[in-house]
């Protein structure tokens, strides 16, 4: 986020923020390299001697606080510290699966080659590690066993792993009632113990390790020569065994609130930037005593972790390329990573894959489903990109515009997906393409795929609408209101209206009027059909294979069906309409996931088989 202004340091302007732009590289660890993001203090800034590792917590938490580590990252280069961002291994765009052995070793590991990395590489002399949740509780065990971590701040940590499991365990109940998985008496859980926790999968091995993990019976060497700052939730106080444990140490230790937590690990288009908790770090990290050792001696002359500009992978028995994909759009740098086969020319399928946000969250997709795909899709010889629109992921620009809906529905996103295919195709690879996406991301490709004849591809995985229009929503509201009236189902009624200001306005005068709202934008509604069955005629005459692949209860599939088009798919037979056999919209059972990954391929599959033999030589 770039939203942190002079309530952090007098001299903190959005403009020094904006020269701010992270570096990314990769940490090459063996066997999941991990992906990292440099944070450097901005030309003519007064460099610090104390660098910070951010580590992330876990699942659905670090889905939402992303941008919010990536302005945590900004606001502490603007104020001169080094600041480096991971993906732990098996998450994000780092090497690895959740279901990978040694998970637990594997994390603690990356957060001390980062801490390593970062001292030599900008000549730190103290390392800080910020970590919440289970971020915090590897930074404290990577420091415990030797890690050239210094200090610590940690925000919303458990002494035990046992809580943290407690709580993965209560938000997966909720999760999975939403969709109706729940069970009677426990948790929703894979077969093997594995814990499924909001789409985002901890193996049996992980769970079991977590579980016996307690961070008080860790030792804290040179205790004395540390500082500690522990941050509650909002106006609930730390972990009281982790503040004893700090006490008895003799570590300098300071506990605050954590105002701002809950608005934090919000749904990730609505997670707000803890200003208040930016500003509290940047005053104590200030007040650190200068000290030029670390805790445990001098830095060390060589740094014994390398990084690299790309990452190599297996897949299978097939190794892959990934590089992070930068480029410029109109004075906003547009960031996302690029999965490419070794094994052959990226010229030889004939076809290149670019995969879009959904909604607010970044490239790697729903539940991580994009970084699975885009890999698969390389070791089949297909490169492919998971992008970051303008505001969101790691991209440049203000996340605030999508507080609103309807800035996810803004014609210059699919604009710069053409930026996109345009600058993959300057760098050598095929000029045709593949383009998918989940909800604003689908609606993105529609628009671009629409535009530019490259695009020989569509995956339009839970569409909204193929147009954005107000009426249209209005439209809908008033369908679910009128099937709940006459379901006798006033209650509901009521709570859709005070709860959706798209018709709130229209309720507030009289409950008639959401019966009959759309009755007055009828001439609106026929233009904008008449407009979508233009558009998907001009798909089929280019042959654009099209996969629309719907979750159970999508209001699309309604439209569909009211206005007749569910009996017309003939007309498209290059439009292929699938059904996800739940009600969720970002599939997070892990079955749903195995469905959706088949429907996926399947597609890729048929945009391969009708490309022209002329096309996949080009």
């Amino acid at each position: 986020m770039l939203m942190v202004m002079t309530d952090l340091a007098p001299e903190t302007t959005l403009d020094t923020l904006l020269a701010s732009r992270g570096r990314s590289l990769y940490l090459t660890l063996d066997p999941a390299p991990v992906f990292a993001v440099l944070h450097e203090p901005p030309a003519g800034t007064s460099r610090t001697s104390t660098g910070v590792v951010l580590c992330p917590p876990f699942g659905w938490d670090e889905l939402c606080t992303h941008r919010s580590l990536r302005a945590w990252a900004d606001a502490l280069a603007a104020a001169g510290h080094a600041a480096l961002r991971i993906d732990l291994p098996g998450t994000g765009d780092s090497g690895g699966s959740p279901s990978d052995p040694g998970r637990l070793a594997a994390w603690t590991e990356a957060v001390a080659a980062a801490a390593d990395w970062l001292r030599a590489s900008q000549e730190c002399e103290r390392i800080v590690a910020i970590g919440l949740g289970l971020g915090g509780m590897l930074a404290l065990r990577a420091l415990a066993g030797g890690a050239p971590i210094d200090d610590l701040l940690l925000w919303s940590v458990p002494a035990r792993g046992s809580l943290l499991l407690r709580e993965m365990r209560a938000f997966a109940q909720i999760t999975a009632g939403e969709t109706g998985e729940a069970g009677q008496a426990n948790p929703p859980a894979l077969d093997d113990g594995a814990l499924e926790v909001a789409g985002f999968v901890l193996s049996a091995e992980t769970v079991a390790e977590l579980e016996q993990l307690d961070l008080t019976t860790l030792p804290l060497p040179h205790a004395a020569r540390r500082r500690i700052l522990l941050l509650g939730r909002d106006t609930l106080a730390p972990d009281r065994r982790l503040r004893a444990y700090f006490e008895r140490s003799g570590a300098a230790l300071t506990t605050a609130d954590g105002p701002g937590y809950g608005k934090l690990v919000t749904h990730p288009q609505f997670a707000e930037t803890p200003h208040e908790v930016f500003a509290h770090t940047l005053s104590w990290l200030a007040a650190e005593p200068p000290l030029t050792k670390t805790a445990g001696g001098a830095p060390p002359a060589r740094c014994s972790v390398a990084s690299a500009d790309h990452a190599d992978l297996r897949v299978g028995e097939v190794t892959i390329r990934e590089t992070p994909f930068e480029f410029d759009y109109h004075g906003k740098r547009l960031a996302g990573v690029l999965a490419q086969p070794t094994a052959s020319p990226a010229s030889e399928a004939g076809i290149c894959a670019v995969l879009l946000n959904a909604g607010a969250v970044r490239r790697i997709g729903p539940n991580r489903m994009w970084v699975e795909a885009a890999r698969r899709w390389a070791a089949l010889g297909v490169p492919s990109l998971r992008l970051d629109a303008v505001g969101l992921g790691d991209s440049d620009g203000d996340e605030r515009l999508y507080y609103r809906t309807s800035e996810f529905y803004r014609h210059e996103i699919a604009e710069q997906v053409l930026a996109a295919l345009d600058e993959l195709e300057s760098r050598g690879l095929p000029g045709r393409f593949l383009v998918g996406g989940l909800c604003s991301g689908a609606y993105w490709g529609f628009h671009a795929a629409l535009a530019d004849e490259r695009v020989r591809g569509l995956i339009l995985v839970n569409l909204w609408s193929f147009v954005w229009s107000e009426e249209i929503a209005v439209a809908r509201d008033a369908r679910r209101a009128r099937t709940l009236l006459r379901s006798g189902a006033w209650r509901e009624v009521a709570r859709i209206a005070v709860g959706q200001g798209r018709i709130g306005r229209m309720v507030r005068t009289k409950l008639r009027s959401v019966v009959g709202a759309a009755r007055s934008d009828q001439d609106t509604l026929a233009e904008l059909s008449d407009a979508i069955d233009d558009a998907l005629g001009q798909l089929r005459d280019r042959r654009v294979q099209t996969l629309l692949l719907l979750s159970l209860g999508e209001p699309l599939s309604e439209d569909l069906r009211d206005d007749g088009r569910i009996d017309r798919l003939a007309e498209w037979p290059n439009l292929q309409l699938e059904r996800i056999p739940l009600e969720d919209h970002i599939f997070r059972p892990v079955w749903a996931q195995r469905h959706v990954h088949s429907a996926l391929d399947e597609a890729l599959t048929r945009t391969l088989r009708d490309q022209p033999t002329a096309d996949r030589s080009t």
